[in-house]
């Protein structure tokens, strides 16, 4: 009787497995159908916002930037409206037509949920720059794999093969792809965070060599106990700080909010500008011997930086800083550009007897501060809260800030 049970037993586990990996299977084809909808659904919004650029801009703006900045407004808006960044939508917008004009057969497998979205972005990525010839063997020969590979296997055929199709030769490609140049900041965990530089690869081995060797020669000094490649981040920051006078550095600041009972010996965490909070040692550090950080101390029990209000129309430089330090980034939802790199924006304008108050003020992106005054964008503070309203009514909250 046990045996038969056992018997039983393992039969009905070979049944539920056999039902689970096909509802993953049917998933994962709902995930690509979903994924071609969206895209779909993209391109066709930016086609009514580019032929009717009067619902994004209004008819009494209607000009020759009245197209660009229509779709500029109906990007945000979508951008809002799915918690996309605008970037993405973009993205997207650009893959669904890149893939439906040059490798049609692929864009429909991939809207039967045949390919992955992750294989078709390969695709679209690939395809740019091949002739009307070399896509269409592209697409044939990348048709099957594209349903059949994982991802990183995928992509490594399909870059394969555009090798041998693409005319253009190899020198001018990477003369266009080093105008790509640029180095990235990612936050991590910890108080730590990423720089990745993309570089051309003799600069990038010229750069890796040189950290080495300075990295060695410092491991040769009397009480050294740093490792390799502790020594290796150590002089890269120097660096690329400045500190050890290289040709060009230039002096930056950087605000470090710290709460007033930290810099007594407290354990509440400060706030580094661009990055979020550190722990209370290393705020107390910067606070008192970097010269290349000013300091910002907050109230004890709110945490609040007291109001300033001002009678011209231009912030001065220390209320600037606060706004700065305030929002982190763009207060346009989801826009993630740093606070310092965007303008101060008055929430009600000066005109209309807005003040140059703390309350009053934000940091906007150029790009956002322009849909601002030149769409049908609107924005709305109450409390210290901006709620914006996008041409087509989405209502959204400013973002809280990241920490």
């Amino acid at each position: 009787m046990e045996e038969v049970q056992t018997l039983l037993d393992s039969r009905l586990a070979d049944v539920r497995l056999e039902f689970g990996i096909a509802r993953a299977e049917v998933a994962h084809a709902a995930i690509a159908r979903a994924q071609a909808e969206q895209m779909s659904a993209i391109v066709a919004t930016l086609r009514e916002a580019r032929e009717f650029p009067e619902l994004y801009v209004g008819p009494t703006q209607i000009g020759p930037t009245a197209v660009e900045f229509a779709e500029r407004a109906a990007i945000a808006d979508l951008a809002v409206r799915l918690n996309l960044a605008e970037s993405t939508v973009r993205a997207q917008a650009c893959e669904a037509d890149t893939l439906r004009t040059l490798t049609p057969m692929l864009w429909d497998s991939f809207r039967d949920g045949q390919v992955s979205a992750a294989n078709a972005s390969t695709v679209a990525s690939l395809c740019i720059g091949l002739t009307d010839a070399a896509c269409q063997t592209f697409e044939a020969e990348l048709l099957h794999p594209a349903a059949s590979l994982a991802p990183a296997r995928f992509r490594a055929m399909a870059r394969a093969l555009r090798e041998r199709l693409v005319a253009e030769p190899p020198t001018e490609r990477h003369e266009r792809a080093a105008e790509g140049r640029r180095v990235i900041l990612e936050p991590d965990l910890d108080g730590m965070a990423w720089l990745h530089a993309y570089l051309p690869a003799d600069a990038a081995q010229r750069v890796w060599h040189n950290l080495n060797r300075m990295a060695q020669r410092l491991g040769k000094a009397k009480g050294e106990t740093r490792t390799m490649g502790q020594r290796r981040a150590d002089v890269a920051v120097d660096l690329l700080a400045g500190v050890l006078g290289a040709e060009g550095a230039v002096g930056v600041t950087v605000g470090v909010t710290v709460p007033v009972l930290t810099l007594l010996g407290g354990d509440e965490p400060a706030i580094l500008e661009g990055y979020g909070p550190i722990d209370a040692e290393t705020a107390r550090r910067l606070a008192a011997h970097a010269p290349s950080f000013y300091r910002i101390l907050t109230h004890p029990v709110s945490g609040t930086v007291l109001d300033i209000d001002r009678s011209k129309y231009r912030p001065p430089a220390d209320l600037k800083r606060m706004v700065g330090i305030k929002d982190v980034v763009c207060s346009f939802p989801g826009c993630g550009r740093p606070a310092r790199e965007c303008d101060i924006d008055h929430i009600v304008a000066w005109a209309d007897d807005g003040t140059t108050a703390e309350t009053n003020l934000a940091s906007l992106c150029r790009h956002h501060h322009r849909l601002k005054h030149e769409t049908n964008w609107t924005v709305e503070c109450t409390q210290g809260v901006s709620t914006w309203t996008s041409p087509t009514g989405a209502i959204r909250t400013s973002d809280p800030p990241p920490f």
